[in-house]
């Protein structure tokens, strides 16, 4: 089994990492040049190491124990390493039964476990900067009394409402053709289980941007115009999507010059560089 491989973080979405594996032990990147090593104890259970490991300096390295881990390090290919982990839990619209939001994902069908919380979260709880261009362009034109509620909040919501009065969600393995064969899940009706959901019925990105209201549409259009540099990370979208989320990405320069060596394909190459060149110059001041 190829050692080298790339997962997508979620719960919430957290990109994607680059992953060295070689059974006893493990190494971790989220940008291709830093490694974290997580090893197997004598009783079978695995514990982080301290130290982070460069590339710069791979011929020094040595790790107690994990002398298969040091050769894999010591021969990677070049970044990003193909995403793999098919195996997608999706968060079901509660009237078409499709999926809506990606929960998570696994790399083994024996990683696969049991539902019990198919709540949909957008950032981690410390993360609060998001800002909708299409909330804020509609609270200006017509002010909220009250308190105002975070852009986060009202996309947190607007998805998990969309799922409810009884939410479910379901595992699917992705297929070669980009459909997905249906496995098991939470709140599923008897026909769902082993069903074939066509590739059209997924979402391409994060969560679905197929809504009648348009300002719900563009909320989650810029949720994802937000997580544009880690998105574009992603190896099977289109490119009429990858030039959008390069365009958005421009925007937030630093976000994409932290993500940059794990994107496999450029489209508009010539932006990307410029953009690149101001993260280098906000980073140097």
């Amino acid at each position: 089994m190829n050692p080298y491989y790339g997962v997508r973080r979620l719960g919430p979405y957290l990109g994607v990492i680059q992953v060295i594996d070689v059974g006893d032990a493990c190494a971790y990147s989220t940008n291709g040049r830093s490694w974290r090593i997580r090893q197997e104890t004598a009783s079978g259970r695995f514990r982080w190491g301290v130290a982070q490991l460069s590339t710069e300096n791979m011929d020094e390295v040595q790790i107690v124990g994990a002398d298969n881990l040091v050769d894999a390090l010591k021969q990677q290919p070049a970044v990003p390493f193909p995403i793999r982990d098919r195996f997608e839990l999706w968060l079901l619209e509660n009237k078409n039964r499709l999926p809506l939001a990606l929960l998570r994902t696994r790399y083994k069908a024996t990683d696969i476990e049991q539902v019990n919380d198919p709540h949909w979260r957008p950032f981690l709880k410390t993360d609060t900067g998001f800002i909708s261009a299409t909330l804020a362009e509609m609270e200006k034109n017509n002010p909220r009394n009250g308190w105002p509620i975070p852009h986060r909040d009202q996309l947190e919501s607007q998805i998990n409402v969309a799922s409810r009065p009884m939410p479910a969600a379901q595992w699917f393995e992705r297929l070669d053709d980009g459909g997905g064969r249906g496995i098991d899940g939470l709140r599923l009706h008897d026909d769902e289980p082993g069903r074939i959901v066509s590739a059209d019925h997924f979402p391409e990105l994060l969560i679905s941007e197929d809504w009648s209201d348009d300002i719900h549409r563009g909320l989650v259009a810029d949720y994802h115009d937000w997580y544009a540099p880690s998105l574009l990370a992603h190896q099977n979208i289109s490119a009429k999507t990858r030039r959008r989320l390069e365009r958005a990405a421009c925007k937030r320069p630093k976000s994409l010059l932290s993500h940059y060596p794990l994107i496999p394909e450029v489209i508009d190459q010539e932006a990307i560089d410029v953009a690149l060149v101001s993260a280098k110059l906000m980073n140097a001041g």
